[in-house]
């Protein structure tokens, strides 16, 4: 580019280069759990509050209905979750968290908590200080 800007010299890939390798260590961690990356998202808005709907499930993880959807269908196989139609409102799905998907509060969160123990070690503390800024 004319002004000299390129990807690999920006702040946001020299992020995405530092959490890579956190990222692999969560994705190991949950792969042991029976979890795929991403999931665990799910999960941790159920842990905050069960029986959300479908569509407040979406908005609150800030993806489409239809990602939704395919990551629920796959979280029931697996035991984690299940969908009930609202009582009130029979056009509104919630989605309750099983004993299995509770169970996995505790390893969940101790792989991610690791993984940011790890990372922000490698960081000076005015470093931890900025990122602290963006929660």
């Amino acid at each position: 580019m004319e002004d000299g800007y390129s990807l690999l010299d920006s702040t946001m890939y020299a992020m995405l280069v530092r959490l890579g390798s956190h990222k692999r260590q969560i994705a190991a961690g949950l792969e042991e759990l029976g979890l795929r990356l991403g999931q665990e998202l799910y999960l941790a808005l159920l842990w905050r509050e069960d029986g959300l709907s479908q569509s407040a499930l979406a908005g609150q993880a800030k993806v489409s209905a239809a990602n939704v959807t395919q990551v629920l269908h796959g979280m029931e196989r697996q035991g984690l979750v299940v969908r009930r139609r609202d009582d009130p409102d029979a056009r509104i799905q919630r989605i309750w968290l099983t004993e299995a998907g509770r169970a996995l509060e505790s390893p969940v969160t101790e792989i991610w908590r690791a993984a940011e123990t790890a990372w922000l070690s490698g960081l000076t503390p005015t470093q931890r200080r900025a990122v602290e800024l963006l929660k």
